[in-house]
């Protein structure tokens, strides 16, 4: 039978936590031992902070940090359920976007241990490029995130306009321009757009009805996955720049098929640098 006076080393190795972070935990707050030997400073704990400790190593295993450790353990203890699941939804979030990126490591590490660091790509050329009408949606967010939920909803009113409205035709490929004059991890200013023709609403709510300028443009056809697309923008650029051209803003890519179609590898998409 295990006493209610429990040392610091048999609570370590009840709870799988040192003996180092116990004495952390305790100088911060996080768990503080019931009895604190005055003389020799040795820490003795109850058995009613098995289970403190017990959470903590399992909070500590999946990636919190110390702050939301200790969050969490109040929230439970004041039973604020709704608080533990906003912070365990938070650190969901995290995970999923780690895994996309993990994810797209992984790719790029087979790809290029096929054939280092090659790309599938047209010659690149000019193009003169006349304004056109789009449907168009843009909103700040992260790319991988944001860009397939614009998509979404331009898909989703194009279908249900068909059912319930006039005949409206898709006239190009569908289209994300970027805004910003950098790269941003957050935030990013994305438009997403459909060419279209026919007959539309004067106001379509979250939708803007405009004209995507026109002008001459540097273009490459990358083919591939996505994720690859930034070799292809850095050798559209140098290319550009070896022209004696200008690149200027905002480019934008242009998705020649559906990934819903194609496999990955024969993803077609066309990029666009005004010059």
């Amino acid at each position: 039978m295990i006493p209610d006076k429990i040392p610091i080393g048999r609570y370590s190795m009840i709870t799988r936590l040192t003996c180092k972070a116990l004495r952390l935990y305790d100088e911060t707050g996080l768990l503080t031992p019931a009895v604190k030997d005055r003389f020799t400073g040795y820490r003795y704990y109850q058995l009613s902070q098995i289970q403190d400790g017990v959470m903590i190593r399992t909070l500590v295993d999946l990636g919190f940090s110390q702050t939301v450790i200790h969050d969490i353990i109040r929230a439970r203890k004041r039973d604020d359920q709704e608080q533990v699941r906003y912070l365990l939804g938070i650190r969901r979030r995290q995970v999923s976007s780690e895994i996309k990126r993990l994810q797209a490591i992984d790719h790029l590490l087979q790809r290029q241990e096929r054939e280092l660091f090659s790309m599938m790509l047209s010659e690149p050329q000019v193009k003169d490029i006349e304004p056109f009408r789009v449907l168009s949606i843009r909103e700040k967010g992260v790319y991988e995130e944001k860009i397939p939920e614009l998509m979404g909803r331009l898909c989703s009113f194009l279908g249900s306009y068909q059912t319930n409205g006039d005949p409206v035709t898709v006239t190009g490929p569908f289209i994300t321009v970027y805004h910003d004059g950098e790269y941003k991890e957050i935030n990013a200013d994305l438009e997403c757009a459909v060419p279209v023709t026919g007959r539309l609403p004067d106001q379509i709510p979250g939708i803007e009805v405009r004209t995507m300028p026109g002008g001459k443009f540097a273009s490459v056809i990358h083919k591939g996955p996505y994720q690859d697309v930034h070799e292809s923008w850095g050798y559209l650029y140098e290319w550009t720049a070896k022209q004696g051209l200008e690149p200027k803003a905002p480019c934008r890519d242009h998705y020649l098929n559906d990934p819903d179609e194609v496999v990955e590898e024969e993803l077609l998409t066309e990029l666009l640098i005004p010059v």
